[in-house]
């Protein structure tokens, strides 16, 4: 029993990817590139080899990359108490209005 998980996605070279999923797997290679060049397809680029980031199945890896940056975290700000609720509920609807998010 192994204790070391697999990590999926994975890259899979793109000739390799071709062979695979085609039946002329040379004829789809220029139109594999493109997609990949222009994002239709999740990969990237290494040195002068295209890999392809694929699932188990061996479908591919769509929203995927290694490089994607992770989401800016939700800024939040302590709300005024001015112990005025007149002027606490003017304050929170200005920092609505400025899409800050109050606790």
């Amino acid at each position: 029993m192994s204790l070391i998980k697999p990590k999926w996605p994975r890259k899979q070279r793109l000739a390799d990817y071709a062979k695979n999923n085609f039946t002329d797997p040379e004829r789809e290679l220029p139109r594999l590139r493109r997609q990949l060049k222009k994002g239709e397809l999740p990969g990237e680029l290494e040195g002068s080899l295209w890999f392809v980031w694929i699932l188990p199945d061996g479908s591919p890896a769509y929203g995927y990359s290694e490089t994607t940056p992770e989401k800016p975290k939700e800024r939040r700000i302590e709300s005024v108490n001015t112990g005025n609720p007149l002027a606490d509920a003017i304050l929170l609807k200005h920092e609505f209005r400025q899409g800050m998010a109050t606790r």
